[in-house]
């Protein structure tokens, strides 16, 4: 399976999800994973699961200080 992750085609197993790419993919670290789709964009939770052609990138946390 295919996705496009801040821009990059990523190859992924069938049936990934969140935590899965977290894990192949090391820079996400802690961001917020959202998802570009016809209504809008989303945020994921972590137990997701991305589709074939799923386009999503990654938004820091802010954090207040």
């Amino acid at each position: 399976m295919r996705a496009v992750v801040n821009g990059k085609l990523v190859d992924l197993p069938e049936g990934a999800t969140i935590e899965d790419l977290r894990s192949r993919l090391p820079e996400i670290g802690n961001d917020d994973v959202m998802e570009e789709g016809f209504g809008g964009t989303k945020p994921l939770k972590e137990t997701d699961a991305l589709k074939e052609g799923s386009k999503v990138w990654t938004v820091p946390k802010i954090v207040k200080g």
